[in-house]
């Protein structure tokens, strides 16, 4: 206990100490959940009977400007801080770090980061969903998509931006026996008269599979609208994507719709799911989340509070 009281003081000392060159920052946020939520699968007995949920996340982050102009940034969630500076490599082949958050370094030259970060297509492509639900419904159907499925657990990411237009590029391998996963990305946008397009188009390869997509997006006024598509293959197996995100926004309400569809073989599935967000003020967020499809139904009703 007395190592841990004297490692904490002089933590905060050196963070005091940072800020007063002016080069430095460290901040501290948090977020809470509480409500109720139900999952019920059709392949089971389980009646959906509604469950209490509750969830606390609390998030670190800090920033440093060298002599030389870099910008050095790490974040971390700390509900994962029992891996922070993890790494069972030596005995198990695996890299677990990606739990720990991220390390970036900035400059004239762009932006490296690495950690538990999006892959080059995650990062160029727009995901469907919007809003806020404190169980993640809207996005836990079968027929989601979250444009990252082949990245590895542990992800270094290079990205730059040159006006409208941004290149990425990406390396993922989290284990000495999977497939590592290259990936570059492109993303151009486009803000006039009120109004702002979007398009991500992305590439994923991870030596027997490859993943390519793209994405349109429109705002307008308190309106948003999200098109995707992407295509996986593996072998002489394709599996194609297609998902839409609609919202609308106006004063403190905020509502949201995605629908997704797989298809491969002749095959498919598909789901919805949707939000209702009422800003209460104050970071308070009311939130009622749907998710549905024939692998399962959820739903969830409750706060979320930012600090």
């Amino acid at each position: 206990m007395k190592k841990l009281l004297i490692t904490s003081s002089a933590l905060v000392a050196a963070a005091g100490m940072a800020n007063a060159d002016g080069h430095s920052s460290v901040s501290l946020s948090m977020a809470g959940e509480i409500g109720i939520s139900a999952v019920d699968f059709s392949s089971t007995a389980t009646d959906g009977d509604a469950m209490l949920h509750q969830d606390i996340d609390v998030n670190f982050s800090g920033s440093t400007e060298t002599d030389g102009g870099l910008t050095i940034a790490i974040s971390a969630d700390l509900d994962e801080a029992g891996n922070l500076g993890a790494n069972t490599g030596q005995t198990s082949g695996t890299n677990d770090q990606s739990t720990n958050g991220t390390v970036s370094v900035s400059g004239g030259f762009g932006n490296i980061t690495m950690g538990d970060t999006d892959g080059a297509l995650d990062w160029a492509m727009t995901e469907t969903a919007m809003g806020t639900a404190i169980n993640d419904d809207h996005t836990a159907h079968a027929g989601y998509n979250g444009n990252s499925s082949l990245d590895s657990t542990s992800v270094v990411r290079y990205d730059n931006s040159f006006g409208d237009f941004s290149v990425a590029a990406s390396y993922a391998k989290g284990s000495q026996t999977a497939s590592a996963v290259t990936a570059v990305g492109f993303k151009y946008t486009l803000a006039t008269a009120g109004t702002s397009l979007g398009i991500g188009v992305g590439y994923q390869d991870a030596g027997t599979t490859d993943l390519t997509g793209i994405s349109l997006s429109m705002g307008s006024g308190g309106f948003t609208g999200v098109l995707n598509y992407s295509q996986r293959s593996t072998g002489a197996v394709d599996t194609d994507h297609m998902g839409i995100g609609l919202g609308y926004t106006m004063d403190a309400l905020s509502l949201h719709v995605n629908y997704g569809e797989y298809e491969s073989g002749g095959s498919s599935t598909d789901g919805w799911g949707g939000t209702v967000n009422y800003n209460l003020g104050g970071g308070v967020i009311l939130a009622l989340g749907v998710g549905q499809s024939d692998v399962k139904d959820t739903y969830s009703l409750g706060l979320r509070i930012d600090f």
